[in-house]
């Protein structure tokens, strides 16, 4: 199989796929076909996997592959609330000779700062907050049940911002289950996710490119051309600005129901 084809079977959902795939570039690499560089210098620890949200839908062993192509001398993924690609990154890190490290983020409500801007563009109150360095994703006890309080906190709100963004932009409107967790392997969907599914249900309602365009100039207050539909970057972070962060149709005022608190 070509190397660009065991690549794109990287990202599948499927994990037994990705497992393969990735033990067959390794495959190629020891045979000399594809040949890697000594580790230098750079690192990221900070990469999100489609298990949160990630704009080229790069799975947790397709980051460590580019990072080790890449010749990264340390890599991190770093997901919302989950640490469901932790065993998978760890695992690709060992095959492919990649050090690595795995970390969670997640949104805090801080009572204290409910009129201040802290470091969430339009989310007065609400601060990002990370942690690095966990060597494993079977939590016990305690850990455990704060792991899935984030989790279920995070997607409460989504189904709640979904239906309050669903009547401003009527008739684009989603089905949760349908429309949005369909795009994510687990479950764990995020505001981007619900961008990138209002844009898919857009084009579906409005097949004409100069409707779809009017739809969203009229929706989102910006003059919006038929060339500006094919940069999907900058549309989803427009709905996302427009719709969900203060000001927008979808804001609520962050409380201690709606975000774990610091």
């Amino acid at each position: 199989m070509l190397i660009e084809q065991l690549e794109q079977k990287l990202d599948d959902f499927n994990i037994s796929v990705r497992k393969d795939a990735l033990c067959k570039l390794c495959e190629k690499v020891q045979t000399g076909e594809i040949s890697l560089p000594q580790p230098g210098e750079n690192i990221n620890i900070h990469c999100h996997t489609f298990f949160s949200y990630n704009a080229y839908g790069y799975s947790p062993s397709k980051f460590a592959w580019l990072a080790r192509k890449a010749g990264l001398a340390i890599a991190g993924i770093m997901d919302f609330d989950v640490l469901d690609g932790l065993d998978e990154f760890l695992e690709a890190g060992e095959m492919l000779g990649l050090k690595t490290c795995v970390g969670m983020e997640t949104r805090v409500f801080v009572p204290e700062f409910t009129d201040r801007v802290i470091n969430s563009p339009g989310e007065p109150g609400i601060a990002y907050h990370l942690g690095v360095g966990f060597p494993t994703s079977g939590l016990q006890q305690q850990p455990k049940a704060f792991r899935s309080r984030l989790s279920s906190i995070s997607q409460q709100r989504n189904r709640d911002l979904v239906e309050r963004v669903n009547k401003y932009l009527s008739p684009v409107e989603l089905n949760y289950e349908q429309d949005v967790l369909s795009l994510t392997p687990a479950g764990n969907a995020t505001e981007r996710h619900i961008c990138v599914a209002y844009i898919r249900k857009a084009y579906k309602i409005f097949p004409n490119n100069q409707a779809l365009a009017g739809f969203w100039s009229k929706k989102l207050n910006t003059p919006f051309a038929t060339a500006d539909l094919t940069k999907a970057n900058k549309l989803n972070d427009l709905i996302r600005l427009k719709t969900m962060k203060r000001g927008g149709a979808g804001y609520m005022q962050p409380d201690t129901g709606s975000f774990p608190e610091m």
